[in-house]
């Protein structure tokens, strides 16, 4: 079954809540946070279709939010999250074949709006927690690696699937800097003074399918320098699990159907520098 790209709806949810922000016109209460969080990132893509949460690893970072009034805030985010993923842990035939792996560190800033479903006051008995949901867009950088007989390559600068061959193969090299769509929910809990806990799970909609190294089909080893040479030992790697080599031209090596993403688990605290409440 073919994968829809979810990219477009990403952006239609930010359209959305930025929407919501406009029409909110009374400003009852505002308050400036920074804060951090720990978790994880998963990654979700050509190398993981079935959202398998077994490659998951360590990820952080750090925010500052504004809130509006008790039901409306906006914040600014920098994380880190590493992400790797091999077909050698799939339950599949046809992953198992293809044998291809890859590792990445990611580097995100984003802006997002968060709208609350219940009235939310630092510092306030009774308004004092709500579930949450966020979205907005963001920036990552990223560079997939894959190791080779002990020594790690980068896969961008390789072209694993003819990218610097593009008169031929009419793929193009990918940037190592794309567009995310962070859309994800929440619950935020003021517990004391001026610190707040919250817990978040976001998914990263994102504007490539090379988030992995893996997109399409595989190419004729000559334009990528032969079978037997790195770039070509890297884009098919099927010899070193089969009698015969699986990257035939032409044949599929990954789904050029649907970008790639990653999902954040955030659990992190907050502490407010500056509150001016109007209501009580």
């Amino acid at each position: 079954m073919l994968k829809q790209n979810r990219f477009p709806y990403g952006i239609g949810v930010v359209l959305w809540i930025v929407l919501c922000l406009w029409q909110v016109n009374s400003v009852q209460a505002q308050d400036s946070e920074i804060g951090f969080w720990v978790g994880s990132g998963t990654y979700i893509g050509d190398l993981n279709p079935n959202n398998n949460l077994m490659q998951t690893r360590p990820a952080g970072g750090i925010l500052y939010r504004y809130t509006f009034n008790p039901y409306v805030a906006v914040k600014g985010t920098a994380s880190y999250a590493f992400l790797q993923h091999a077909d050698s842990i799939s339950s599949n035939p046809f992953p198992l074949m293809r044998n291809l792996s890859f590792k990445t560190g990611v580097i995100e800033v984003s802006g997002q709006v968060e709208l609350n479903f219940r009235k939310f006051i630092a510092g306030h008995k009774k308004h004092y927690f709500t579930p949450y949901i966020t979205a907005g867009i963001g920036l990552f950088h990223f560079s997939p690696k894959a190791t080779l007989n002990d020594e790690t390559f980068s896969l961008r600068t390789l072209g694993t699937e003819g990218q610097f061959n593009s008169d031929f193969t009419g793929r193009k090299p990918y940037k190592s800097i794309q567009v995310a769509i962070p859309v994800g929910v929440g619950i935020k809990y003021w517990m004391r003074k001026e610190w707040s806990f919250f817990v978040e799970v976001g998914y990263r909609s994102t504007s490539t399918d090379y988030l992995d190294d893996v997109s399409s089909e595989y190419i004729d080893p000559f334009l990528i320098g032969g079978a037997n040479s790195t770039t070509g030992l890297l884009s098919d790697r099927s010899g070193e699990v089969n009698p015969e080599p699986l990257g035939v031209e032409g044949k599929q090596r990954g789904d050029s159907t649907n970008n790639d993403g990653y999902l954040l688990l955030n659990i992190g605290l907050t502490y407010t520098i500056f509150n001016r409440k109007c209501i009580q």
